[in-house]
């Protein structure tokens, strides 16, 4: 069984919107898997029903499709030799997206089982609250200052959903004239923030991933605009940036 323990596959554990482009080329055709192979996607330890699990040829044609059953498998079959790409979500977070390929005569080294995990690496916080902004150029007369002196902007009236995975407990709220947002009685666990809407809808349609503990070292949750470039693969969306907590 195969189980990414390398920097560079750990990239692709990082919790990312479903459907992200790759952040680096597929090397060396990825992995060797054999013709039909099983998928395994945990959470916390236990097999996660529900993920998505797709297929596709590099001209983006999907080969295969499906979704894990209450054991968290998947069994991809009848691939011909070439090369893939496979994509693992659920509830527009990743839990695997990587390249492999499958050889006319399959090697010793073609995998049966691939195994990943969701969910895992959520960003911590003691509660779920924070702001929603868009970081827009200053106003003065030098472009250079205008881009160094940003301006926050409040995101008003978005929708936010967040939902836990494992019990389908879920909760929303809006965001306020300052941007601001919270929910209140949530119990500790990991959850999806879904945000949508807002004052111009000035970006995409965000998923996020949290986990909610005391143990946590902030308790804000800071959410700002991020605009297309720059290593992003297009669009615009909001980002969790690092939040220093209030002073106690």
């Amino acid at each position: 069984m195969l189980r990414f323990r390398t920097i560079a596959a750990l990239v692709w554990c990082i919790p990312l919107p479903a459907m992200a482009c790759s952040l680096a080329a597929c090397v060396d055709r990825g992995v060797e898997t054999e013709r039909n192979f099983a998928v395994t996607i945990q959470h916390q330890g236990k097999p996660l029903q529900g993920v998505s699990i797709k297929v596709t040829a590099p001209d983006s044609t999907i080969k295969f499709s499906g979704v894990t059953t209450s054991k968290g498998l998947v069994e991809v079959a009848g691939l011909v030799p070439g090369d893939y790409w496979l994509d693992a979500s659920f509830l527009g977070i990743n839990a695997a997206y990587f390249c492999f390929h499958v050889s006319e005569r399959p090697s010793h080294r073609a995998k049966r089982r691939v195994q990943y995990d969701w969910g895992d690496l959520a960003p911590a916080t003691r509660q779920v609250a924070g702001r929603l902004v868009d970081s827009q150029p200053g106003k003065g007369e030098s472009p250079i200052w205008n881009l160094v002196h940003r301006v926050n902007v409040p995101i008003a009236g978005a929708k936010l959903t967040l939902q836990n995975p494992m019990t389908d407990e879920i909760h929303s709220a809006f965001s306020d004239q300052s941007g601001s947002f919270a929910f209140d009685q949530i119990s500790a666990g990991v959850y999806v923030l879904h945000i949508d809407g807002g004052s111009g809808r000035p970006y995409e349609a965000t998923d996020l991933l949290i986990r909610l503990s005391l143990n946590a070292n902030k308790d804000r949750l800071e959410l700002v605009r991020k605009e297309a470039g720059g290593g992003s693969c297009g669009g615009t969306s909001l980002e969790l940036i690092s939040s220093q907590s209030p002073a106690r």
